[in-house]
Protein backbone atom coordinates (compact mmCIF):
# COMPACT_ATOMS: atom_id res chain seq x y z
CA UNK A 1 0.00 0.00 0.00
CA UNK A 2 1.10 3.33 0.86
CA UNK A 3 4.10 4.23 -1.02
CA UNK A 4 7.18 7.26 0.35
CA UNK A 5 8.25 4.96 2.92
CA UNK A 6 10.71 6.70 5.65
CA UNK A 7 12.50 3.98 7.92
CA UNK A 8 12.81 5.31 11.59
CA UNK A 9 16.09 4.02 12.18
CA UNK A 10 17.91 6.09 8.55
CA UNK A 11 17.11 5.24 5.51
CA UNK A 12 16.99 2.53 3.10
CA UNK A 13 15.19 1.19 0.15
CA UNK A 14 11.25 0.56 0.53
CA UNK A 15 9.96 -2.44 1.31
CA UNK A 16 6.61 -3.54 0.93
CA UNK A 17 4.28 -3.67 4.36
CA UNK A 18 4.13 -7.89 5.72
CA UNK A 19 4.04 -9.00 8.92
CA UNK A 20 2.52 -5.79 10.52
CA UNK A 21 1.48 -6.13 14.31
CA UNK A 22 1.13 -3.05 15.76
CA UNK A 23 0.12 -0.20 14.02
CA UNK A 24 -0.49 3.46 14.48
CA UNK A 25 -2.45 5.37 12.65
CA UNK A 26 -2.15 9.18 12.31
CA UNK A 27 -4.97 11.25 11.38
CA UNK A 28 -5.72 14.74 11.15
CA UNK A 29 -9.74 14.79 11.66
CA UNK A 30 -12.65 12.10 12.50
CA UNK A 31 -13.33 10.63 9.06
CA UNK A 32 -9.68 10.67 7.72
CA UNK A 33 -9.55 6.89 8.55
CA UNK A 34 -12.50 5.93 6.64
CA UNK A 35 -12.39 8.23 3.97
CA UNK A 36 -8.45 8.33 3.04
CA UNK A 37 -7.09 5.03 5.33
CA UNK A 38 -9.54 2.37 4.80
CA UNK A 39 -7.61 0.38 2.69
CA UNK A 40 -4.71 0.06 4.48
CA UNK A 41 -6.97 -0.68 8.13
CA UNK A 42 -8.09 -4.02 6.44
CA UNK A 43 -4.70 -4.74 4.39
CA UNK A 44 -3.65 -4.32 8.35
CA UNK A 45 -6.25 -6.43 9.83
CA UNK A 46 -5.69 -9.11 7.29
CA UNK A 47 -1.71 -9.49 8.16
CA UNK A 48 -3.62 -10.33 11.99
CA UNK A 49 -2.15 -6.51 13.26
CA UNK A 50 -3.79 -4.12 15.75
CA UNK A 51 -4.58 -1.08 14.60
CA UNK A 52 -4.53 2.25 17.19
CA UNK A 53 -5.65 5.49 15.60
CA UNK A 54 -4.20 8.90 17.06
CA UNK A 55 -6.73 11.51 15.38
CA UNK A 56 -5.11 14.52 16.51
CA UNK A 57 -8.17 17.10 16.37
CA UNK A 58 -11.82 16.64 17.17
CA UNK A 59 -12.59 18.69 14.05
CA UNK A 60 -14.42 21.13 15.92
CA UNK A 61 -14.15 23.88 13.11
CA UNK A 62 -18.30 23.82 12.85
CA UNK A 63 -19.03 23.48 16.63
CA UNK A 64 -19.35 19.57 16.07
CA UNK A 65 -16.42 18.69 17.93
CA UNK A 66 -18.46 16.24 20.60
CA UNK A 67 -20.81 15.04 17.48
CA UNK A 68 -17.27 13.90 15.39
CA UNK A 69 -15.97 11.98 18.54
CA UNK A 70 -18.96 10.04 18.80
CA UNK A 71 -19.17 9.63 15.08
CA UNK A 72 -14.90 8.02 14.95
CA UNK A 73 -15.71 6.20 18.00
CA UNK A 74 -18.30 4.14 16.36
CA UNK A 75 -16.55 4.03 12.83
CA UNK A 76 -13.47 2.86 15.15
CA UNK A 77 -15.68 -0.20 16.62
CA UNK A 78 -17.61 -1.13 13.07
CA UNK A 79 -14.02 -1.08 11.21
CA UNK A 80 -12.69 -3.35 14.24
CA UNK A 81 -9.33 -1.01 15.31
CA UNK A 82 -7.76 -1.87 18.24
CA UNK A 83 -8.50 1.45 19.89
CA UNK A 84 -8.79 5.45 18.90
CA UNK A 85 -6.98 8.58 20.55
CA UNK A 86 -8.65 11.39 19.92
CA UNK A 87 -6.36 14.68 20.86
CA UNK A 88 -7.96 17.81 22.42
CA UNK A 89 -4.48 19.93 22.43
CA UNK A 90 -5.41 23.65 22.21
CA UNK A 91 -2.19 23.80 20.13
CA UNK A 92 -4.12 21.89 17.58
CA UNK A 93 -6.93 23.20 16.35
CA UNK A 94 -9.50 22.25 13.35
CA UNK A 95 -9.11 24.76 10.58
CA UNK A 96 -7.68 25.71 7.44
CA UNK A 97 -6.66 28.84 8.99
CA UNK A 98 -4.79 27.41 12.49
CA UNK A 99 -1.04 26.88 12.56
CA UNK A 100 0.00 23.13 13.84
CA UNK A 101 3.46 22.91 15.44
CA UNK A 102 5.25 20.63 14.65
CA UNK A 103 6.65 19.92 17.82
CA UNK A 104 2.50 19.75 19.76
CA UNK A 105 2.38 17.25 16.67
CA UNK A 106 5.16 15.36 17.37
CA UNK A 107 4.78 14.88 21.22
CA UNK A 108 0.79 13.65 20.69
CA UNK A 109 2.59 11.06 17.90
CA UNK A 110 5.18 10.08 20.66
CA UNK A 111 3.03 9.54 23.49
CA UNK A 112 0.85 7.22 21.36
CA UNK A 113 3.60 5.55 20.39
CA UNK A 114 5.01 4.18 23.32
CA UNK A 115 1.19 3.10 24.91
CA UNK A 116 0.20 1.06 21.96
CA UNK A 117 4.07 -0.17 21.28
CA UNK A 118 3.59 0.72 17.32
CA UNK A 119 6.21 -0.68 15.03
CA UNK A 120 4.55 0.74 12.78
CA UNK A 121 3.14 4.33 12.23
CA UNK A 122 1.27 5.49 8.87
CA UNK A 123 -0.22 8.79 7.95
CA UNK A 124 -0.65 11.53 5.46
CA UNK A 125 2.41 12.52 2.68
CA UNK A 126 3.54 16.07 1.79
CA UNK A 127 0.41 16.61 0.17
CA UNK A 128 -2.19 15.74 2.40
CA UNK A 129 -4.35 14.16 -0.16
CA UNK A 130 -7.06 16.97 -0.14
CA UNK A 131 -4.05 19.39 0.61
CA UNK A 132 -5.73 20.53 4.05
CA UNK A 133 -3.01 22.26 6.06
CA UNK A 134 -4.08 19.98 8.84
CA UNK A 135 -3.49 17.00 7.07
CA UNK A 136 -0.10 18.56 5.55
CA UNK A 137 1.14 19.69 9.22
CA UNK A 138 0.29 16.26 10.54
CA UNK A 139 2.86 14.98 7.61
CA UNK A 140 5.51 17.54 8.90
CA UNK A 141 5.51 16.92 13.18
CA UNK A 142 5.60 12.84 12.39
CA UNK A 143 8.34 14.05 10.37
CA UNK A 144 9.70 16.02 12.96
CA UNK A 145 9.14 13.03 15.09
CA UNK A 146 11.24 11.15 13.31
CA UNK A 147 14.16 13.10 13.19
CA UNK A 148 14.51 14.96 16.64
CA UNK A 149 16.62 13.30 18.66
CA UNK A 150 13.98 13.79 21.77
CA UNK A 151 12.31 10.74 20.55
CA UNK A 152 15.03 8.43 19.89
CA UNK A 153 14.13 5.72 22.60
CA UNK A 154 10.82 5.66 21.49
CA UNK A 155 11.76 5.45 17.55
CA UNK A 156 14.39 2.38 18.47
CA UNK A 157 10.99 0.41 18.86
CA UNK A 158 9.87 1.49 15.56
CA UNK A 159 10.65 -0.43 12.13
CA UNK A 160 8.52 1.44 9.72
CA UNK A 161 6.80 4.99 9.38
CA UNK A 162 4.69 5.30 5.58
CA UNK A 163 2.78 8.19 4.06
CA UNK A 164 -0.33 7.56 2.02
CA UNK A 165 0.75 9.09 -1.41
CA UNK A 166 -1.36 12.08 -2.66
CA UNK A 167 -2.05 11.46 -6.28
CA UNK A 168 -3.20 13.84 -9.38
CA UNK A 169 -6.63 14.68 -9.53
CA UNK A 170 -7.56 12.71 -12.42
CA UNK A 171 -6.00 9.30 -10.54
CA UNK A 172 -7.94 10.16 -7.25
CA UNK A 173 -11.29 9.80 -8.89
CA UNK A 174 -10.87 6.95 -11.18
CA UNK A 175 -11.71 4.53 -8.11
CA UNK A 176 -10.83 1.11 -8.67
CA UNK A 177 -9.20 1.42 -11.96
CA UNK A 178 -6.11 3.53 -10.12
CA UNK A 179 -4.76 0.28 -9.31
CA UNK A 180 -3.72 -0.28 -12.60
CA UNK A 181 -1.79 3.20 -12.34
CA UNK A 182 -0.70 2.30 -9.36
CA UNK A 183 1.21 -1.14 -9.91
CA UNK A 184 3.66 1.16 -12.42
CA UNK A 185 3.94 4.64 -10.88
CA UNK A 186 4.02 4.00 -7.14
CA UNK A 187 6.82 1.37 -7.02
CA UNK A 188 6.34 1.00 -3.08
CA UNK A 189 3.76 -0.35 -2.19
CA UNK A 190 -0.07 -1.14 -3.04
CA UNK A 191 -2.67 -2.07 -0.30
CA UNK A 192 -5.87 -2.79 -1.35
CA UNK A 193 -9.26 -3.02 -0.11
CA UNK A 194 -10.99 -6.41 1.45
CA UNK A 195 -14.29 -4.85 1.08
CA UNK A 196 -14.76 -0.91 -0.39
CA UNK A 197 -18.31 -1.09 0.69
CA UNK A 198 -17.70 -1.75 4.57
CA UNK A 199 -15.28 1.50 4.38
CA UNK A 200 -18.38 3.42 2.71
CA UNK A 201 -20.38 2.40 5.32
CA UNK A 202 -17.88 3.32 8.04
CA UNK A 203 -17.82 7.11 6.24
CA UNK A 204 -21.45 6.88 6.61
CA UNK A 205 -21.51 7.01 10.32
CA UNK A 206 -20.03 9.86 10.33
CA UNK A 207 -23.02 11.30 9.08
CA UNK A 208 -22.54 14.83 10.17
CA UNK A 209 -19.54 14.90 7.41
CA UNK A 210 -21.66 12.88 4.82
CA UNK A 211 -23.01 15.56 2.71
CA UNK A 212 -23.33 14.79 -0.97
CA UNK A 213 -20.22 15.18 -2.33
CA UNK A 214 -18.41 12.91 0.39
CA UNK A 215 -20.64 10.03 -1.09
CA UNK A 216 -19.22 10.86 -4.83
CA UNK A 217 -16.11 10.97 -3.28
CA UNK A 218 -16.29 7.39 -1.61
CA UNK A 219 -17.85 5.84 -4.42
CA UNK A 220 -15.37 7.17 -7.01
CA UNK A 221 -11.84 7.87 -5.26
CA UNK A 222 -9.12 5.84 -5.17
CA UNK A 223 -8.90 5.69 -1.72
CA UNK A 224 -11.93 3.74 -0.89
CA UNK A 225 -9.87 0.76 -3.22
CA UNK A 226 -6.24 1.26 -2.72
CA UNK A 227 -3.84 3.00 -0.70
CA UNK A 228 0.02 3.60 -2.00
Amino acid sequence: MLTTTIFAGGTGKSRTPRAWKSVLLVTSHPDDESMFFGPTIQAAKRMGAQVHILCLSAGNADGLGEVRAKELDAAGVYLGVASVNLVDDAALRDGFEEKWPVEAVAAQVDAAARKVGAETVVTFDAGGISGHPNHTATYRGVLYWMLSEDYRETLRGVRQVWSLVTTNTVRKFVGAYDAFASFFLDPDAMLAASNPLVLMRAMAMHASQFVWYRRLFVVFSRYSYTNT
